[in-house]
C-alpha cells in the first residue's frame, strides 16, 4: 500500500529506513509518497548483505522527475512512491541486482553504479539508461564500463559524475560531459585514493568507485 507522509514528519519506516531518505530531492513537495512492499523489500535487502543500503533517489515530484538532470520517465514509479535507486555499500550492483530478482521483485534496473528496486508486480528488467531488456540477472550480466577521459559524453560520465560528487568531489561542469571540471574532480579523487593520477576513468578507477577495490 502507498501511504503519504508529511514532508515535516520523522518517522522510522522499518529498522533500517527512515522517511528521511526517501524525501523528493526537490526540497519542497508535499507529501511524500511511500510504498510499504518497497520499504519490506529494500530491508530485505538490508538484512541479507548486512550493510548500509543508500538511497540515492526515492520519491520523485513529477517536477523534479521532469528536470534533465534527473531524466526520468513521465510514467516512472519514482512519482507513485513504488521505485528506488540503490547503492549497497561494499556490494556491486550486479549482486545486488542477482538478489533482488531470488526473492521475486519484479521490477529491476542495473546501472552502472546503483539499482533501480520497484514495487510493482509487473515484471521488468533492463540495463542502463537505455533501458535494454533482461530476461533474468542469475547469470553474469556485466555492463561495460568505458575508459572515459576529456571529451567523454554520455550516460556513464553522468554515472561518474554522480559517483564523484556522492564522494564529496565537487563537479561543476557540464551534466554529462567530461570536461576540466570533471577531470579536477576525479584527479583529486585518485589523488586521494592513491591511484595512478591520469585523469581519466579506466578499471582501477571504476573498481575503487564502485567500492569493488
Amino acid at each position: 500500500m502507498v501511504k503519504k507522509y508529511k514532508r515535516k514528519e520523522k518517522l522510522q519506516l522499518s529498522e533500517n529506513f527512515r522517511l528521511d531518505e526517501f524525501k523528493c530531492k526537490c526540497g519542497k513537495c508535499d507529501p511524500i509518497l511511500v510504498d510499504d512492499q518497497l520499504i519490506i523489500y529494500l530491508q530485505k535487502i538490508r538484512d541479507h548483505f548486512g550493510k548500509r543500503v543508500n538511497v540515492n533517489s526515492g520519491y520523485r515530484c513529477a517536477k523534479h522527475n521532469a528536470d534533465p538532470k534527473v531524466g526520468g520517465s513521465p510514467s516512472s514509479h519514482h512519482v507513485k512512491g513504488m521505485a528506488a535507486d540503490i547503492r549497497v555499500e561494499g556490494v556491486t550492483p550486479e549482486e545486488v541486482a542477482r538478489y533482488a530478482e531470488s526473492i521475486g521483485i519484479q521490477r529491476i534496473g542495473l546501472y552502472d553504479n546503483f539499482v533501480h528496486i520497484g514495487s510493482d508486480s509487473k515484471k521488468r528488467f533492463w540495463l542502463g539508461h537505455r533501458g535494454e531488456a533482461v530476461g533474468t540477472f542469475e547469470k553474469t550480466v556485466t555492463l561495460k564500463l568505458p575508459v572515459l577521459k576529456k571529451g567523454s559524453r554520455g550516460d556513464s560520465v553522468m554515472a561518474l559524475q554522480t559517483l564523484l560528487e556522492g564522494y564529496g568531489y565537487t563537479d561543476r561542469g557540464g551534466w554529462g560531459t567530461f570536461d576540466n571540471a570533471t577531470e579536477m574532480a576525479l584527479k583529486e579523487y585518485q589523488r586521494d585514493c592513491e591511484i595512478a593520477v591520469d585523469g581519466s576513468c579506466g578499471k582501477v578507477t571504476w573498481s575503487s568507485l564502485l567500492g569493488a577495490l
